[in-house]
């Protein structure tokens, strides 16, 4: 008997090849949506069907209308968005989609946004005494200037609206501080920099109730040191997951949600850097442990009762093919070579997202990372050359 079709909307991410296996090896069909035809997860063995959908240079409109068509002829009794930009479209015309498919258990587009908000994340992390690193919010360029000389540096410069380390930058002092400042167009939020381990929680929640929960430590990030983990440890801190879960509970959420934190090695006391309020990047590294979200996103919004799932394997770590990318940034590569390997002589805890049972997507990834890899080196080549030129032109 065939399961209940399932489509995701995609902006070809990791993400999207992590859910798309995980359902179709439980033998549940899925169709894809993304605005890539060679996206990773579009080209899984694991994918039914796919379709693609304009980026996000056109209208959000005609974007809409790609998919909808596609609900409309595929009818799939479940749709999960996953990334932003996919949830922006549905969120818009919600009433529509409602009326063809059952959308998976969010937030609700006010609460979204708003927690992707960093500095109205402050405000309910203060309302609810989440200790969060101090923060301060200009609202003019004349304001932020006004604060240079009080800062607690280093600080952060951060986006209001922003993921996976965007146009975050880190400055020492007052004239670093001035001079990144003109850099953004919009007045960023301002947060001290605290040292020590990045934690990372994973729940699920219905109406405030959480049903599902994961927590793990970033091992390593890129680009470094703001970018989104490349390899990633679970860990058991019931302290971090009963903090996540009583801010979620108070804000009486609904959905996936993806908490970082960082423990502050001057006191000890774990505090709030970000919140993405839906399935994050990391979410392969739950599955692997024993927490299968996608599952448990797909079965709840086919009405299925959820028992608790809270249980999963310590010491399990995930690493995505991006942390390749470190090879060139490091002078130790032994070092990284050798951890990237441990997947293969450790298969019961240590995974990577490459698949031999499912190749295809990898190679086009390796592909992409490789013409990404040259393109920086010959940027990087040039402005080297550029610079010597000056410098010899300097000498005439």
């Amino acid at each position: 008997m065939s399961l209940p079709l399932a489509m995701v909307i995609d902006d070809d991410s990791s993400t999207a090849l992590g859910i798309v296996r995980s359902l179709g090896q439980l033998g549940i069909p899925n169709i894809v949506g993304s605005h890539n035809k060679f996206g990773r997860a579009c080209i899984s063995r694991y994918s039914t069907h796919y379709f693609t959908y304009p980026k996000e240079e056109t209208s959000i409109q005609e974007r809409h209308l790609a998919i909808i068509n596609r609900v409309k002829e595929w009818r799939p009794a479940v749709l999960m968005p996953i990334f932003e930009g996919a949830w922006s479209i549905i969120y818009t015309f919600y009433s529509e989609y409602s009326r063809l498919t059952t959308i998976v258990p969010n937030p609700g587009r006010e609460l979204f946004d708003s927690l992707r908000n960093k500095s109205c994340l402050v405000d309910f992390a203060q309302e609810h005494a989440v200790p969060i690193p101090e923060t301060f919010r200009p609202t003019s360029k004349e304001e932020a200037l006004a604060l240079r000389n009080q800062l607690p540096y280093p600080v952060l410069l951060k986006p209001k609206v922003g993921a996976a380390g965007y146009k975050i930058q880190r400055v020492n002092n007052a004239f670093e501080f001035s001079e990144a400042l003109n850099q953004y167009q919009n007045i960023p939020i301002i947060q001290e920099r605290i040292e020590g381990e990045d934690l990372e929680l994973t729940v699920l929640c219905v109406n405030g109730e959480s049903i599902a929960g994961s927590t793990y430590m970033s091992l390593r990030n890129y680009p470094p040191p703001f970018g989104p983990p490349v390899a990633c440890r679970t860990i058991i801190n019931d302290k971090l997951m009963l903090t996540g879960m009583e801010f979620l509970k108070k804000l009486k959420y609904n959905g996936p949600a993806h908490l970082d934190f960082r423990r502050d090695q001057r006191d000890g006391q774990v505090k709030l850097l970000d919140f993405n309020p839906r399935l994050a990047g990391t979410n392969c590294i739950s599955i692997c442990s024993g927490v299968n979200f996608p599952l448990i996103l797909y079965r709840l919004a086919l009405g299925e009762k959820i028992e608790p799932c809270f249980i999963y394997k310590e010491g399990v770590e995930y690493r995505w093919l991006q942390d390749i990318r470190l090879l060139v940034q490091t002078k130790n590569k032994s070092k990284i070579i050798k951890e990237l390997l441990q997947w293969i002589f450790h298969r019961d805890h240590v995974f990577t997202e490459f698949s031999p049972a499912d190749p295809l997507p990898h190679l086009i990834i390796l592909i992409n990372l490789f013409k990404k890899l040259i393109r920086e080196r010959k940027f990087w080549e040039k402005k080297y050359k550029n610079i010597l030129f000056q410098v010899d032109r300097s000498k005439l």
